[in-house]
């Protein structure tokens, strides 16, 4: 069996966002970048997490809803989603830190820049990955994956996705997610620029 389909695997991006309240200790970032290939070879598609967000996502009704970890370490859970959705950069997450000594570690990691990176647990799915060959690469190209089971998200040390950088913190929640997509936009106009060649 291809080592791509094991049970259970691990993709870190560095966070497109991270924006931290201490008042409510809610931090937003991204946990996965759409369209952009990873240094694990990987181009994660929009689309990718819908399913397992209906399934187990925040609101969901399912007892094995998605978790927010630390390290991808199943004992070190740090809080909870308030908000995953996908837009048009990627997997958009809001979690609240726990009260627990490991959420107040991390709620102060977050403070002091000490988190800076997010990375996804999931497992592929085999139908939904496909490779597609570009002679420019030196790997000979690259994984388009279409769908995944995801289960965690988790603050990391390094990531793998290296095109998303940290964005500055914002005054509110709601600043925040209009900075995010306000950015958004402006990242999109590029991203079409760039591949137009222009």
């Amino acid at each position: 069996m291809n080592k791509r389909f094991k049970t259970y695997e691990t993709k870190s991006a560095i966070n497109g966002i991270k924006d931290l309240d201490l008042n409510s200790r809610e931090v937003a970032f991204y946990l996965s970048r759409f369209d952009v290939i990873d240094s694990d070879n990987d181009m994660i598609k929009r689309g990718a997490f819908k399913k397992s967000l209906k399934e187990n996502g925040v609101g969901s009704d399912s007892n094995r809803t998605i978790k927010f970890l630390r390290y991808h370490d199943w004992e070190h859970q740090i809080g909870t989603f308030t908000r995953l959705e996908e837009d048009e950069t990627g997997l958009f997450a809001v979690g609240k830190l726990g009260k627990s000594t490991k959420g107040e570690d991390a709620l102060r990691d977050y403070e002091d820049g000490i988190i800076t990176e997010h990375s996804i647990g999931f497992q592929y799915i085999e139908d939904k990955i496909k490779f597609v060959e570009d002679a420019e690469m030196k790997s000979g190209g690259f994984f388009q994956i279409n769908e995944v089971k995801l289960w965690e998200g988790s603050a990391v040390t390094f990531g793998a996705n290296e095109h998303t950088g940290v964005i500055g913190v914002a005054k509110s929640l709601d600043e925040k997610i209009s900075m995010m997509d306000r950015l958004t936009n402006e990242i999109n106009l590029i991203v079409k620029s760039l591949v137009n060649g222009k």
